[in-house]
């Protein structure tokens, strides 16, 4: 049989569009070419056959990698192991065999795509090419579904003027390319220009930033302010220009959100919000209707899924081809970062610097649960590059505190919005999101990462690789004053006020011993390790294993007060419990009770911890132990 069946992909295309083309084996390329073409039709129109060029290449199809993208961008002789193939050459000495992999890679010239834009003055900010990877703007592993983009583009059309308003590394820049490229393929006047680099004189002298302008995108505000024609624009890093700054702006701006402005003029403002520039003042007011969010923003599982597998490819092609992201990796990095753009890519680069030559998948849920990774997202990633300079009132601290000592991952909390200044502005800032009236954080990892800040100890550390040493030090070193001081209570059936017998507002929320408690563990814990709070979810857990210290220690530390749901706690620990899919060796449930709640039995694991009334006292008792008393030491260190 002289026929030989050949796959194609135009570049640019998911892999769920290659497409099979049947050619004899003594034919050319050149008349591969022209068969490529033709089965294309009409989709290379403008241009003749000998203009496309061909890549040799071996790309295996399955179910999985249907939707994955071959970037238009991407180096195909590297990355994919191309060979780019000439007019005159042989099928036969190509493809002796059919195969249903991917083996030609159609690149169109540079000119050509499936739409042209008109070269014309309107639409001088023409669709770009992206590159593959980028640290700052769009590229080839973008991801955004129809049907989310569609919910933003019918917010920019049925609003003349409107802000966007979220935390650094959250995909606004992105956002605001793809927003303009859509439009400018609509046949509109699409138009994005970023203030970033506008700087001093530009945020005052008026000419100056006129002329910003022209040189960017070839226009002045006034211009594009005063044109009669239907423009979409797209102003990025608008805080630059917040408080008093280019006021003549914000004057025009006004005048465009006026009842009376008849002008088919859409702007949307795309502004930076961290807790450093909580004070910075946007001159216009903007109602709830008129704002998008960093909800708009985030991920969807779909989408995050879509990113992994694009990005394993790219890795893949581009040498390690070991690596990968299995299903409960990604599963934990949807999980810790609830979608953000920035943070599910920074993870990813992180995995793969670690894991570039592959790793068995307890080891990378293991590194997603530890402070190193926490801490490299809170130093490193650009979503969180403020928090070095952030220095929070008392006020500000004590709210974050509060939220902390008695909300876990996935709640959500009552506060007065409209009352409460605090709330309001870490709602702007992006440390907060409001859904349904309620206030939650963001992404789980941002609340790790406060956790870590406004709890861990910083002073002189004690370090041990002995599991009760460990136990006992870290019960030892926390603070009475704190404690004692603690505005996480709960009711007890079991305490009364001396005057008037009644129940008072007394014991310990079990979330205030854990913060406390972590606050202690943190200075005792040992070399090369490190101890993260709540990490139940990385694993794949159903329920929030209390603390996790990592390493090859990998141990895990339950805590729970008043002897509250003993059996429950104990269950989760066993064979099929909800910690079952955690890789511990050793485990321990620490029981804090006041001293007048007697332990009827002691049991295997438990620490039961009676602490006196002013907590400055407490005596361990354990099964087969004699008992300790210690007195805490945390306030005098």
């Amino acid at each position: 049989m002289s026929e030989v069946l050949i796959f194609c992909l135009i570049l640019g295309d998911s892999i769920e569009k290659s497409f099979a083309t049947d050619i004899d084996k003594r034919m050319t390329v050149g008349h591969l070419k022209y068969l490529i073409k033709k089965n294309t039709e009409p989709h290379y129109t403008n241009i003749s056959a000998n203009e496309l060029e061909l890549w040799k290449v071996d790309i295996p199809q399955s179910k999985e990698n249907q939707e994955m993208k071959i970037p238009v961008g991407i180096n195909i002789k590297e990355k994919l192991g191309g060979e780019k193939l000439a007019s005159f050459e042989i099928i036969g000495n190509h493809f002796a065999e059919s195969s249903i992999n991917v083996r030609i890679i159609v690149q169109p010239p540079a000119t050509s795509g499936k739409r042209k834009t008109e070269d014309s003055d309107e639409n001088r900010s023409k669709k770009k090419e992206y590159p593959p990877e980028s640290k700052e703007g769009r590229d080839s592993l973008f991801v955004i579904s129809d049907e989310r983009l569609n919910i933003i583009i019918e917010f920019v059309e049925k609003n003349r003027v409107g802000l966007l308003r979220s935390p650094p590394s959250s995909g606004k820049t992105t956002l605001g390319q793809t927003l303009r490229d859509y439009f400018i393929e609509h046949n509109h006047i699409g138009m994005y220009i970023n203030l970033a680099s506008i700087g001093g004189k530009g945020q005052v002298d008026e000419k100056f930033f006129e002329e910003f302008w022209k040189k960017e995108i070839g226009y002045t505000w006034t211009e594009i302010s005063d044109s009669t024609k239907t423009t979409y624009v797209f102003i990025d890093e608008i805080q630059t220009i917040y408080c008093n700054r280019a006021l003549y702006f914000w004057g025009k701006l006004k005048a465009l959100m006026s009842s009376e402005c008849n002008k088919d003029i859409h702007i949307l403002l795309l502004g930076m919000y961290d807790p450093t520039l909580a004070n910075e003042a946007i001159p216009v007011k903007f109602n709830d209707n008129d704002t998008l969010s960093l909800k708009t923003l985030l991920l969807t599982k779909k989408e995050f899924k879509f990113l992994v597998e694009n990005y394993v490819q790219i890795r893949v092609f581009g040498g390690s081809s070991m690596f990968n992201i299995p299903e409960a990796i990604a599963d934990a990095i949807f999980c810790l970062t609830n979608g953000h753009p920035g943070l599910c890519r920074f993870i990813l680069d992180s995995l793969h610097t670690r894991y570039k030559n592959g790793a068995l998948t307890v080891e990378m849920l293991r590194y997603l649960a530890s402070s190193n990774l926490t801490n490299n997202v809170a130093t490193d990633s650009r979503a969180f590059y403020w928090i070095d300079n952030w220095n929070p009132t008392s006020e500000e601290a004590g709210f974050i505190r509060n939220k902390l000592l008695i909300n876990r991952d996935e709640s959500s909390f009552s506060v007065n919005y409209e009352s409460n200044l605090v709330a309001k502005n870490f709602v702007r800032t992006g440390l907060f999101a409001m859904d349904s009236g309620q206030i939650q954080f963001n992404a789980p990892i941002m609340r790790i990462v406060l956790c870590h800040r406004l709890f861990t100890y910083s002073g002189l550390k004690l370090c041990t690789t002995d599991f009760d040493e460990f136990l006992i030090r870290s019960i030892e070193r926390m603070r009475p004053s704190k404690l004692s001081n603690s505005l996480g209570r709960g009711w007890s059936e079991n305490c009364k006020t001396v005057q008037t017998g009644a129940k008072s507002d007394s014991r310990l929320f079990e979330r205030s011993w854990q913060m406390e408690w972590y606050h202690s563990a943190t200075s005792v814990v040992p070399m090369n390790t490190s101890i993260s709070a709540d990490v139940g979810p990385v694993f794949g857990s159903a329920g929030f294993l209390d603390f996790y210290v990592n390493g090859e220690i990998c141990w895990g530390i339950e805590l729970i007060r008043e002897g509250d749901r003993l059996k429950e706690h104990a269950e989760r620990f066993e064979k099929y419990g909800e910690y079952a899919e955690i890789p511990l060796k050793k485990w321990a449930i620490i029981d804090f009770r006041h001293h007048t709640k007697q332990v009827r039995e002691l049991k295997s694991n438990f620490w039961y911890v009676l602490y006196t009334d002013n907590y400055k006292q407490v005596t361990i008792k354990r099964q087969g132990h004699k008992d300790v008393l210690l007195v805490l030491q945390g306030d005098n260190m």
